[in-house]
C-alpha cells in the first residue's frame, strides 16, 4: 500500500498499466479523478468519498488527475513494486492489447 498526496491539480499520475498487479484506489481525503481504459473503452470516475473506491485489474491503463489540494489517494496493490511488470508506453500498451 502507498499514498499519493501533495499532487498539483495539473499533474497526471499513473500513466501506466500493470501486467499482473491488481489495485484498489480510495481517496481517504479530498478528491481526484481516475481514467481507466482497456484500449477500446474508457471509464472516468471521481473519487470524493472515503467509503468508495475503484478496483483496477491487471492490464488496464490508469491515469489519476485533477487532485484537490487536500487529496490523499490510498493505493492498495496486490503485489510489491516490480518495475518489469509496468507498461509505461501507451502505444506499446495498445499493441499488447490488440494482440490478445
Amino acid at each position: 500500500m502507498f499514498y499519493i498526496y501533495d499532487s498539483d491539480r495539473d499533474v497526471i499520475r499513473g500513466r501506466h498499466a500493470n501486467r499482473i498487479s491488481d489495485f484498489v484506489l480510495v481517496n481517504v481525503a479530498g478528491q481526484s479523478k481516475v481514467r481507466l481504459t482497456d484500449g477500446h473503452e474508457e471509464f472516468v470516475t471521481e473519487l470524493n468519498r472515503p467509503m468508495m473506491g475503484v478496483y483496477i485489474p491487471p492490464m488496464v491503463w490508469k491515469d489519476m488527475y485533477d487532485f484537490s489540494e487536500d487529496s490523499v489517494l490510498l493505493v492498495l496493490a496486490s503485489t510489491h513494486y516490480d518495475n518489469s511488470e509496468y507498461i509505461r508506453d501507451y502505444d506499446e500498451y495498445l499493441r499488447l492489447m490488440n494482440e490478445r
